[in-house]
């Protein structure tokens, strides 16, 4: 039900749509290229990864290894200048369960991210019983000029889940 939800929003945004495997679980993935001068003139090229975990236990490792799966498909996915040159990749890692550990919330809202050479991961989890979305509260110093927009594009995506 929340796939079906995020898919419309990635289609309302006017994303470009993957299906692929994350962790071997079926996950769709939306594509988002922007450039803007308050970024440091710096294009920006966006993977969010959803996946959905049903009823499986989602710890901080579960977390990790999805980050890095995640960030591993948008690597083989971009296309953009070279990263680092005036152009950034960002992989936004989302993962619905209903069996979610008090430390998995708490990896994605003290944004446990991963800085990469021109990129970044950002853990993201939803509460598959409630529609909670657990995500960052506050902008880390490193690659803070992009972190308002990944807030409002999690926001938007997520909307009227809970």
């Amino acid at each position: 039900m929340f796939t079906t939800k995020i898919t419309s929003a990635f289609k309302a945004k006017g994303l470009q749509l993957f299906e692929t495997e994350i962790l071997t679980v079926p996950s769709i993935v939306g594509y988002d290229k922007q450039f803007r001068w308050s970024w440091a003139a710096t294009q920006l090229n966006t993977f969010i990864t959803v996946t959905d975990g049903g009823d499986e236990l989602i710890t901080p490792e579960i977390l990790w290894r999805h980050q890095m799966a995640a960030y591993e498909f948008a690597k083989a996915n971009y296309t953009g200048w070279p990263r680092g040159l005036q152009s950034g990749l960002a992989s936004i890692s989302i993962i619905i369960s209903k069996n979610l550990t008090a430390d998995a919330k708490a990896y994605c809202t003290e944004l446990k991210a991963e800085k990469r050479l021109g990129g970044f991961t950002v853990p993201v989890l939803i509460d598959g019983n409630s529609g909670e979305v657990f995500r960052f509260k506050k902008k880390p110093y490193w690659g803070r000029i992009y972190y308002g927009f990944f807030g409002k594009m999690i926001d938007s995506i997520t909307e009227g889940l809970a």
